[in-house]
């Protein structure tokens, strides 16, 4: 994850890191410290990158098919440009094999605008990933994490009612706790 996105609320990394208990969070892009590239490659497992570069191969089943050990998913987390220079500048990745989703649905991450309806955010493409390497399921398991957590942010942002939150629902009373906070912040002098 690039340092940037440590504060924000709407970074899906975090929430990837808590879901999957084989998985952990390293932070790229502090001024004058390098991130910690032990583990990124480890013996009997494949490291990939997925970085949809010119390089990149399509995670398709025939693909995955060839892989013959546990995989090592390093999945950069920012905005383009931070990636960008972060996979160009970071030398543990440069021989680890890129990885790329095939074409699919677009994205359900209305928290932040996407420069091309095409990308996705972190969350959906590791969701994606796992997939294509692991099952339909965890894949399925995940976005629907995603799903409950676009659904309460736009609801809590007061983008969207309580009745239009039809994936995750709204928790009993969190309704009447909002309300209270906003008006409360109304009256506040």
């Amino acid at each position: 994850m690039h340092t940037n996105e440590e504060v924000l609320t709407t970074n899906t990394a975090r929430l990837a890191a808590k879901a999957l208990t084989n998985s952990e969070l390293r932070i790229h892009g502090r001024k004058d410290e390098r991130m910690v590239t032990d583990g990124l490659v480890e013996p009997g497992r494949t490291s990939l990158l997925l970085y949809p570069s010119p390089i990149a191969i399509e995670l398709t089943p025939e693909f995955v098919s060839q892989i013959a050990s546990p995989v090592n998913l390093i999945v950069p987390d920012g905005s383009w440009p931070q990636t960008t220079r972060f996979v160009r500048r970071e030398p543990a990745l440069k021989e680890i094999q890129h990885v790329k989703l095939s074409p699919g649905p677009p994205s359900e991450y209305r928290l932040r605008t996407q420069r091309d309806y095409q990308n996705l955010c972190t969350l959906e493409a590791i969701a994606r990933a796992i997939g294509a390497l692991e099952s339909i399921e965890a894949q399925h398991q995940l976005e629907m994490l995603l799903r409950v957590l676009v659904e309460r942010t736009l609801w809590s942002r007061g983008k969207i009612s309580a009745s239009q939150c039809s994936i995750s629902g709204i928790p009993p009373g969190a309704s009447n706790s909002l309300a209270s906070r906003k008006n409360s912040n109304r009256h506040a002098t």
